[in-house]
């Protein structure tokens, strides 16, 4: 793959004709986005101070809504993103001149920084393409450097990357705020446009500080595997594909007790029960080693991206930017007190994500090369 779209941000910015373009990136990125989007709004109800999976579930259909998409999805999804723009970036770099692809790379990141910092502010506090734009900016610079001296870098980023875990765990397992301190009420239940705006904007901006601190070293992480893995061709070279096979074997035997303890939990302890947070603190752990598992298992199920069922989540995969912000924008509408203030249950809440992501699956399959908004804005030149 050697469109140069592909350095902008972890979705598909521009479409190609090019028949030597790799379809594996595009299908990762289309399968990410649908655990972002779950992840996005199972929680809307009760943020922007809330638990990410909710409230307490309203049935046990909400109980195994929460408790699979904390198990499966929770942690997953952004940062297989993050691994897919790495990869993108350097298959859209590859063979290209360094000036080249450090000038369009920071004209295409400053358009996602502005795209991020509106849609943060204006529409859905938790944004990532903010995060990613800063991040993948640093990683532009690093695309033409020697693999030992890449190989460095990425043995230095694991280190940043455990620290921040470190903090955000410590964080996690912190004493609760007290109980007299006053909490500000949801995003469902905001009144008026200037209270929306406070509680998102206000969130967005302090979500992004600490961000800087927690999330930025382990986004970069993951971009730098996303350029490693797209170099040595890991997921789509057959070479490698028995090392995967036991990798998967090995890491999902390990992983499946945690991961099936923290489902439990999930579904059945209250947000607010003492033991919680270590749970929450486990499935913050188990997080990145299981989006690796996935990440392996799809590239074997792909082989190597040739798979019938790769190429035909290509059309989606490009087009992710658009249906990213649509999503908060519907989530305003429908989940805001500004909107319809719409309280679905937790298992709702799936089915709705499901719907959108495959209403925008067959709408992206049936718009040929035609791009969509966003898309066509960051292609622009």
């Amino acid at each position: 793959m050697s469109d140069d779209s592909a350095d902008t941000s972890p979705v598909r910015t521009t479409l190609s004709s090019r028949r030597d373009r790799e379809s594996l990136p595009d299908a990762l990125r289309a399968l990410a986005m649908l655990s972002v989007l779950v992840m996005n709004a199972i929680g809307y109800g009760v943020a922007p101070w809330g638990h990410p999976l909710g409230g307490p579930p309203a049935g046990p259909w909400s109980a195994a809504a929460q408790g699979l998409a904390a198990a499966l999805l929770q942690g997953k999804g952004y940062t297989m993103l993050a691994f897919v723009f790495g990869m993108a970036l350097w298959l859209a770099a590859r063979g290209r001149p360094r000036a080249q692809v450090l000038q369009r790379g920071i004209v295409r990141h400053r358009r996602m920084l502005q795209l991020g910092v509106l849609h943060g502010v204006f529409i859905y506090f938790g944004d990532i393409l903010t995060m990613y734009a800063l991040v993948g900016r640093r990683l532009l610079r690093r695309l033409h450097v020697p693999w030992k001296a890449f190989r460095r870098h990425l043995r230095t980023a694991l280190v940043w990357a455990l620290l921040a875990k470190a903090v955000l765990v410590a964080m996690m397992l912190s004493p609760p705020v007290p109980p007299n301190v006053e909490v500000q009420g949801t995003l469902g239940s905001v009144v008026g446009l200037a209270a929306f705006l406070r509680a998102n904007a206000g969130t967005y901006l302090v979500g992004q500080v600490m961000a800087l601190v927690i999330a930025a070293p382990v986004i970069h992480l993951c971009m730098l595997a996303g350029v490693a893995a797209a170099r040595l061709r890991l997921l789509t070279h057959r070479r490698w594909r028995a090392a995967l096979r036991r990798y998967v074997a090995r890491a999902a035997a390990i992983l499946l007790v945690p991961t099936l303890l923290y489902g439990w939990a999930s579904a059945t302890w209250a947000p607010t029960d003492p033991l919680r947070a270590w749970l929450d603190a486990l499935g913050d752990l188990i997080a990145l080693p299981l989006a690796t598992v996935y990440l392996a298992a799809l590239g074997l199920a792909s082989a190597g991206g040739t798979a019938a069922w790769c190429r035909r989540l290509v059309p989606l995969g490009q087009r992710t930017l658009t249906l990213y912000v649509l999503h908060g924008v519907l989530c305003v509408a429908l989940f805001s007190g500004i909107g319809l203030a719409l309280q679905p249950s937790a298992a709702q809440m799936v089915a709705y994500c499901l719907a959108l992501w495959s209403l925008a699956w067959v709408a992206a399959a049936l718009s040929g090369g035609r791009r969509w908004p966003l898309e066509a804005w960051m292609a622009r030149r």
